[in-house]
């Protein structure tokens, strides 16, 4: 997304005032099938991890599969969710349990991976240099954009 600026700045941990990324469980008996949200979690005395909660088969319990670290770059991506739907058993996941701090929006998860952008720079251009994104675009068009 280079060269883009973000509607919601927090994308994709939050977008606007709802939280994708929990930092908290979710109350189990809000899940319905088809439904999960991800989590982060302590994780020995390592770096914490995320997981991917969802009802169980039971229905009475959460399902929690840890997402692998080599996955996190691609989490927010329509073919994750797919790839990782195709490796389980049971419903497909869909909508994505998002927080504020009074209520819990079911979001399907291709509106959660598609970000909204307020303008879109004509940008002929971009490479990247030691993995920042550059662009030809010249410093005061970009703060006029800002403003």
């Amino acid at each position: 997304y280079c060269g883009l600026l973000f509607r919601h700045e927090g994308w994709p941990l939050c977008i606007h005032e709802k939280i994708v990324v929990q930092l908290a469980a979710i109350d189990w008996r809000i899940l319905k099938p088809g439904d999960f949200y991800l989590q982060v979690v302590p994780y020995l005395k390592k770096s914490p991890r995320i997981v991917l909660k969802c009802l169980a088969k039971d229905k009475h319990n959460v399902e929690e599969v840890v997402i692998p670290e080599v996955s996190y770059t691609s989490i927010f991506t329509l073919e994750w969710l797919s790839t990782f739907n195709g490796e389980r058993m049971g419903i497909a996941l869909e909508n994505c349990l998002l927080t504020t701090d009074e209520k819990i929006f079911r979001v399907p998860w291709d509106k959660v991976v598609n970000p909204e952008f307020i303008n879109k720079p004509k940008i002929i251009e971009n490479t990247l240099v030691n993995g920042v994104c550059t662009s030809p675009v010249p410093p005061e068009n970009l703060k006029s954009d800002l403003e």
